[in-house]
């Protein structure tokens, strides 16, 4: 693998600047969003749109063009450290956005911050939009619905959640190929990664080539049941990318056709089932499945009873037609956003089950947020654990094994922490809201705050343009935050402080080296 890495890595000249990698890669959120733009200048074109070409265009070679020259005249000094990757994933996930909106408002005559709020839930494929049709009180600009958009500003969106979805294994195989990353750091974001192939780098490949595949799938299917095409390749993009972007302001309930629902369902789920699972279920490669679909299934099964039961005395009608809130629920748990039943108009049990299966999300290595399906097997498995270890004489020994996975302590302290830290800043997202909305009920603002923290993008009607800077904020913060489930910043603050400390050491006198205590390295 070493040998085949460093054959991929271009050949220098003498008159590279060497820089170091952190600075080296900073420049990559600028070609992300110049990819963006490409494809959704071409999916426009495709369908006739010609308006503001010209500008966008100049956007895109304004990004590209410095970045791939910086590219080109830079070298690493040395391979990425473990700590500078950690602060680089951050970074992105924060300035990718930006560096997308900004063209964007430009061009088109909209807020920055509204530019940016629709870049940020596309990016960590949220869906929330604030496209409606309503007066942005920032700059007293009105922002159009979905509907009166422009096509290439409608699959800007698209592209964004689309990239954003597996954009984790694009940006490392990215950093793969132009030079030094280490192994153990690839996926990240999403807390677990599984070697498909012998190599890291096929591995990624492979994941890449599950991506594309179980997208051209689900448009084969979205199309054959009758969705135009068009539309059936943006809500595939949306769909399998657990984004929930939509050409239509009511979402997949714009169709009426159950074959659509169910359509769209399939990429709902081919999205936040685990990739390792899928692509061994279509290579029959070797290797144990996860045991995380059949949970999420399970699961699924379940709140959706318990969704129908809780609010059947409140809205009987439920049971007339059940399919539209099943249709919900599991976009809630799969973390897409798509509806096809208003929310704001059901009962507060209902908005409360929707907020339990939007905590929950798909699989560890999916597209979808959330706490993911794994860790919620674990904690399932630790609190048994705990009770059997409690009960029982001391010194029992219980398998550590569950759902064909094996479970260690650290699997269960991770799981906890990570739940932890999704309800802890849940319930400050929540508070937040209710400070700047005071005419808010908490069921509502906890539904939102929810669906932003765990990137689903469902809403009870909170979101739009007409909200308050703060508000905005708010839920931006919320989303990208959930986009590396929280503790991925906190890995960034540590590892900044590390870095700092040690070039603190190294500029401390020959004098005082003697003073230092130095601790070993561990290779």
């Amino acid at each position: 693998m070493t040998r085949r890495l460093r054959a991929s890595i271009p050949s220098w000249s003498s008159s590279s600047i060497e820089v170091t990698p952190l600075l080296r890669y900073i420049v990559l959120p600028l070609l992300v969003s110049s990819t963006s733009l490409t494809l959704a200048i071409i999916l426009g074109l495709l369908q006739g749109d010609r308006t503001y070409i010209d500008r966008l265009v100049a956007w895109i070679v304004s990004y590209a063009t410095p970045a791939l020259t910086w590219i080109y005249i830079t070298k690493p000094k040395r391979s990425i450290k473990y700590e500078e990757v950690f602060i680089l994933v951050a970074i992105s996930w924060l300035t990718v956005p930006l560096s997308s909106a900004i063209p964007i408002s430009y061009t088109y005559g909209l807020p920055l911050i509204d530019a940016w709020f629709e870049a940020i839930s596309g990016y960590t494929t949220t869906g929330l939009t604030v496209f409606n049709g309503d007066i942005s009180p920032e700059a007293g600009i009105y922002i159009p619905s979905v509907e009166e958009a422009p096509l290439v500003l409608l699959w800007w969106r698209a592209v964004n959640q689309w990239l954003g979805g597996f954009g984790i294994v694009v940006f490392f195989y990215t950093l793969a190929r132009l030079g030094g990353l280490p192994a153990h750091l690839v996926g990240l974001a999403e807390g677990r990664f599984e070697r498909l192939e012998p190599s890291i780098a096929r591995s990624i490949r492979a994941l890449m080539e599950v991506y594309i595949g179980i997208t051209l799938l689900s448009f084969i299917v979205i199309n054959a049941t009758g969705m135009p095409a068009p539309d059936a390749l943006y809500h595939t993009l949306t769909g399998v990318a657990t984004g929930g972007f939509s050409t239509h302001s009511n979402s997949i309930g714009y169709y009426t056709t159950r074959a659509i629902w169910i359509a769209t369902m399939l990429a709902m789920a081919l999205g936040a089932f685990n990739f390792a699972d899928t692509y061994r279920f279509f290579t029959r490669a070797r290797g144990r499945y996860s045991g995380e679909v059949p949970f999420f299934l399970l699961l699924a099964v379940i709140l959706s009873g318990i969704l129908i039961l809780v609010t059947y005395p409140y809205y009987e009608s439920i049971l007339e037609d059940p399919l539209p809130h099943i249709y919900n629920l599991f976009s809630a748990i799969s973390g897409t956003g798509f509806g096809v039943a208003d929310i704001s108009e059901m009962p507060d049990t209902y908005k409360a089950v929707i907020v339990i299966a939007m905590m929950i999300g798909g699989s560890v290595l999916s597209t979808t947020g959330g706490v993911k399906v794994f860790r919620v097997m674990t904690m399932v498995f630790g609190i048994k654990l705990l009770v059997r270890e409690t009960i029982y004489v001391a010194g029992l020994v219980v398998p550590r094994r569950a759902w064909g996975q094996k479970i260690t302590e650290s699997d269960i302290q991770r799981a906890f922490v990570i739940i932890s830290l999704f309800t802890l800043t849940l319930l400050g997202g929540t508070l937040a809201l209710l400070t700047v909305l005071p005419g808010v009920d908490f069921i509502d603002a906890l539904f939102e705050a929810q669906s932003a923290l765990c990137t689903v993008g469902l809403s009870v009607g909170i979101t739009s343009a007409s909200l308050p800077l703060q508000a905005k904020l708010i839920l931006m913060i919320l989303m990208t935050l959930g986009r590396l489930e929280v503790i991925g910043f906190l890995y960034a603050v540590s590892a900044t402080r590390k870095l700092v400390s040690e070039t603190r050491a190294r500029r401390i006198l020959p004098s005082q080296e003697k003073w230092i205590i130095k601790k070993p390295t561990i290779s």
